[in-house]
């Protein structure tokens, strides 16, 4: 329920909802909002994603909007995170992999490089992973935490207001 105006509901409209609406009547497993965009990882670790993509946030390769979810990973997926313009993707392998604006160098990847389509950021090693507005915050399976992207308020509690663009 709620804005639809980028079809970010799934229901293959651009129609608000004031009351929910069913868009998958089984086998979903978590899901992930971002600013006009929505993720969903099903229960045979696959990835969906429907909305705006203007920013390549939705990984299917192109910045065209989708108003149903589309299938982006067929299966590996463990979790995913939605910033405001960008998305992270954990798999079950402890791979970390983004895609979307990447303006702070919120993806990880050392650029400032829009991506539309998952890139890997981290082979291995990666527990969870929490998503900003234009930041990122990596769990690694050794206990320590990684932070990247903006961080003009110190929100990547590394003692600077510098942005980091290396996850």
């Amino acid at each position: 329920m709620g804005d639809n105006t980028h079809g970010q509901l799934g229901d293959g409209t651009t129609t608000g909802r004031s009351s929910p609406v069913q868009i998958l009547s089984s086998g979903v497993e978590s899901v992930a909002a971002g600013y006009y965009f929505s993720l969903i990882v099903k229960t045979d670790g696959s990835l969906w994603a429907m909305g705006y993509n203007g920013d390549g946030q939705l990984g299917d390769g192109t910045t065209t909007q989708q108003n149903a979810p589309e299938e982006i990973l067929s299966s590996g997926v463990q979790a995913v995170a939605a910033g405001e313009f960008h998305s992270l993707v954990l798999k079950t392998d402890g791979s970390l992999w983004a895609m979307g604006a990447n303006w702070y160098g919120q993806l990880g990847d050392g650029t400032t490089t829009q991506q539309n389509a998952p890139e890997e950021i981290l082979a291995s090693g990666v527990q969870a992973v929490a998503a900003g507005q234009f930041h990122n915050l990596i769990l690694k399976t050794d206990g320590s935490l990684w932070a990247m992207g903006a961080n003009w308020y110190g929100q990547l509690g590394d003692g600077t207001t510098t942005q980091q663009k290396r996850a």
